[in-house]
């Protein structure tokens, strides 16, 4: 009896594809039951290619999993895979309409979206799939590839920062403060001009740990948002911060994100 041909995952994108096939491995692994092979494209730049494998998708009863910064290309795939009956997996564009809602800007910076091979393009491109494996103390192993290093405790907009730099080019990776544990090993040995520790009023804190706690369906009266509490984990992580010597420290209270990140490039000196 010959054996069941493995399932077919198609990790396609118009950069490097890591962020695709990273997607699809994570999936693929929560069916251990199951046999999937992943083929990675990347640097799809042109329709024939998306109408080749929406053909071998189909073949082979297998999915698509993509991630297009360019919303033609986005739209072509999913055109071709509805009219193929294919599933298409659209990673990324969602994140970006967000963003491009949230920022008011398109994410290519060309009128139309029309797509080119620039390096400023895929240097963006990379620097977001490089934050989103680096996220909350994740990839640690790779650390001194970061241009950003940022740090603080729990809800002081570490990882709305770290996509925000991460779409101006500039990988990121942040680490999160909790009082009791020590930092990584690693993070010492970072280069301190790199390194960002986030401050907060506590006051304005122990607001949006509340109402977290609330969407969440829990008690806002939790130690999580207690205003002592969270006064001795700010007196923790400015232990740490001048610990790693000469950092720079960003006060985050009421300020957008667009704002903070400004001050971390000028601060960093990034702009020059």
């Amino acid at each position: 009896m010959s054996e069941t041909p493995p399932f077919s995952v198609f990790a396609l994108s118009d950069a490097t594809g890591e962020l695709a096939h990273s997607m699809s491995v994570a999936a693929v692994r929560q069916f251990e039951s199951h046999k999937a092979a992943i083929i990675r494209v990347p640097r799809i730049n042109d329709k024939s290619l998306i109408a080749e494998y929406v053909v071998r998708a189909k073949a082979c009863h297998g999915v698509i999993i993509f991630t297009f910064v360019s919303q033609e290309m986005r739209q072509e795939l999913l055109a071709q895979a509805k009219q193929n009956n294919v599933v298409a997996i659209d990673v990324l564009g969602p994140v970006l309409d967000a963003l491009s809602n949230y920022f008011h800007e398109l994410p290519s910076a060309e009128p139309g979206l029309q797509y080119r091979l620039t390096q400023n393009y895929f240097k963006r491109t990379e620097a977001v799939e490089f934050t989103v494996k680096h996220d909350d103390g994740l990839g640690l192993d790779t650390i001194d590839q970061a241009d950003i290093l940022l740090l603080g405790i729990s809800r002081t907009s570490k990882t709305p920062l770290s996509i925000y730099l991460a779409y101006h080019g500039y990988r990121c990776i942040n680490v999160p403060i909790v009082k009791g544990i020590p930092l990584p090993k690693v993070v010492y040995g970072i280069d301190p001009k790199k390194i960002v520790g986030l401050t907060i009023s506590p006051s304005k804190l122990a607001v949006l740990r509340a109402t977290r706690l609330l969407k969440l369906g829990r008690q806002e009266s939790e130690p999580y948002a207690n205003i002592d509490f969270i006064k001795d984990e700010m007196d923790y992580a400015m232990k740490i911060f001048r610990d790693l010597g000469a950092i720079r420290m960003i006060d985050v209270t009421n300020k957008a994100i667009e704002e903070t990140a400004s001050d971390i490039i000028h601060q960093l000196r990034l702009d020059h």
